[in-house]
């Protein structure tokens, strides 16, 4: 069969991304349905005319998150139990993700809740301190896991942090994530858990089935790093480097757009959302960034039904404060 696939290379999300994010909306919509065969990796890089490198990583993301499933000596099938039949989104404001929703949403028992509180993506909502502790009790009185991701934790502007899930805990019901890659940089593939103590065995039972070849010289090396402060010494700088863009970009936006723009996320992390009050579609916005040399990354990817219209995430790490002056610029000239 032959999928009707649209790629664009001018997009800032990489090739892989897109047939992903098109493979997953036609799975969810219903236009691939359970069971059914879905081209091979070497089919599908022909006739779109691009390296089956490409096409085996949006499989591989799939197969991960249990869209799809591998048959041997048959092919590759959209499973007949979907991931979202077993997952639920839950909805977030501004003070984070609303924790009633778990108790009056869903009939069946919820054994675990992911959440980012630091700093939500792609909204940037921080989970308030009596959310934190609502989230908690609700965890204990469910018989529940959190699992905390907190990949953008160090980079909090102006308010002090708020502490993490895990050291609020006295349930042991808090399963923490955190990376290196964000703070230092990404291939060093470093990641770590801190996990309840009933729950060690099990972790280090998993991951020695899993995964043996751990880098050792990089993790002494680290270890090192951080003993003798040198990790801290750079979130401090890197924090109050992304801060200055962070203001620079906060402050463009408003002088080209005024109350044309809401702004969401902008207190942590290193991306905001931005919602422009337009008519214009997100494609047509994207393809007008385009022609004045600005990428654009639409946050409808992020929504698991229905989006709203006109929003974005705008990163700044990588970007200086001239660039992202020029870029904000460029963009309004794009509006017109």
């Amino acid at each position: 069969m032959d999928l009707a696939i649209a790629l664009d290379s001018r997009l800032p999300q990489p090739l892989h991304q897109q047939i992903y994010e098109e493979l997953r909306r036609a799975i969810l919509t219903g236009r691939l349905l359970p069971r059914q065969k879905i081209p091979s990796t070497r089919s599908l890089a022909k006739s779109l005319g691009i390296s089956r490198t490409t096409v085996t990583q949006s499989y591989e993301q799939l197969l991960s998150e249990g869209y799809l499933q591998t048959i041997v000596g048959s092919g590759t099938y959209v499973c007949a139990q979907l991931p979202d039949d077993l997952l639920h989104s839950v909805p977030v404001d501004d003070s984070g993700l609303m924790v009633e929703k778990l108790a009056n949403s869903y009939e069946e028992r919820i054994r675990m809740v992911y959440v980012t509180p630091s700093h939500q993506f792609p909204t940037g909502s921080t989970l308030s301190l009596p959310r934190r502790l609502e989230l908690l009790l609700w965890a204990q009185q469910h018989d529940a896991l959190i699992l905390e991701d907190d990949y953008d934790s160090e980079y909090r502007y102006g308010d002090r942090p708020i502490p993490a899930l895990q050291g609020l805990d006295q349930s042991d019901c808090v399963i923490y994530i955190g990376t290196f890659s964000k703070v230092l940089f990404p291939s060093l593939r470093i990641g770590y858990l801190v996990v309840p103590p009933h729950l060690v065995s099990l972790f280090a039972q998993v991951k020695w089935l899993s995964d043996r070849q751990l880098p050792t010289l990089e993790q002494k090396v680290l270890a090192e790093f951080i003993a003798d402060g040198y990790l801290e010494s750079h979130i401090r700088k890197m924090r109050s480097l992304y801060d200055q863009r962070r203001q620079v970009l906060v402050q463009a936006l408003n002088t080209h757009f005024g109350e044309q723009v809401t702004i969401f996320g902008e207190n942590a992390g290193i991306h905001i959302m931005v919602k422009f009050d337009t008519h214009l579609s997100d494609e047509t916005i994207i393809e007008r960034a385009e022609r004045v040399g600005v990428g654009l990354m639409s946050a409808r990817s992020s929504y698991l039904n229905s989006w709203s219209q006109g929003e974005f995430i705008f990163g700044y790490a990588e970007l200086d404060e001239i660039q992202i002056q020029e870029g904000i610029s460029r963009l309004a000239q794009a509006f017109n």
